[in-house]
């Protein structure tokens, strides 16, 4: 099982200030009126900063038109790590990122899909599928696969492995997240019910695949943040 240092260092190794987007690169608004013109520009923004005497004051909502100033519920620390992130926009869709002195960037949930979120969730969940293949590993007869997933998939794994030919080690490289998952639970040492296999499964397939999205809309941060809790409480056995 890993670790309570190792999973430290996991949530620690990337930080928001390595994926938001700098107060540089951000597309302001000098003034209210001015915001509500550039969100009309950018319908693609839910919502437009505004940079007053060089430094982010305000920002301009478009689904409300409404313009707010920036306190301290707006804001999020350039340290905070990105597993920790994802409950932070689970509660809200951005944040504006504190750096030493002065606000240096933004975060939106739509960053959830940089790659190195993706990398995290990935190493989390590998480490979360070996855990569940290691507690299995003594009871995967073929017939306890074919029993647990079912004879059509079974049979897909089966066809898998026995086209590799002599480079097929075994069967068990064939079985992706969602099988092992479902035979941990099936042996009755791993507690994890059908919708989070499902999500587990959504998630890993997110992270590893470049042209998909752990996010697509808002509702999935609620779904990240669910499988980050799961992981967590599989690893660390609480």
């Amino acid at each position: 099982m890993a670790t309570s240092d190792n999973l430290k260092r996991l949530a620690s190794t990337f930080a928001v200030r390595d994926i938001m987007v700098t107060t540089g690169a951000l597309k302001c608004a000098s003034g209210e009126l001015d915001a509500a013109v550039a969100s009309k520009a950018n319908p693609e923004f839910s919502f437009i900063p505004i940079m007053q005497e060089n430094r982010l004051s305000m920002y301009y909502c478009r689904d409300t038109g409404s313009v707010n100033h920036i306190g301290v519920p707006d804001l999020i620390s350039d340290g905070t790590g990105v597993l920790d992130l994802v409950d932070v926009l689970q509660h809200r869709e951005f944040a504006f990122v504190q750096g030493l002195r002065q606000i240096d960037g933004y975060v939106h949930f739509s960053d959830l899909n940089h790659s190195l979120v993706k990398l995290t969730f990935y190493m989390l969940l590998e480490g979360v599928e070996r855990f569940a293949l290691e507690s299995v590993k003594t009871r995967l007869t073929d017939a306890f696969v074919n029993q647990t997933l079912g004879e059509h998939r079974f049979g897909q794994v089966r066809r898998a492995y026995d086209r590799s030919g002599d480079a097929g080690q075994s069967v068990i490289n064939y079985l992706n997240i969602s099988d092992i998952l479902k035979l941990a639970r099936a042996a009755g040492t791993l507690d994890i019910d059908e919708g989070m296999i499902k999500a587990a499964k959504g998630v890993r397939d997110g992270a590893a695949h470049v042209l998909e999205n752990l996010v697509s809309d808002y509702r999935d941060v609620k779904t990240l943040a669910q499988v980050k809790s799961e992981c967590l409480r599989i690893l660390l056995g609480s």
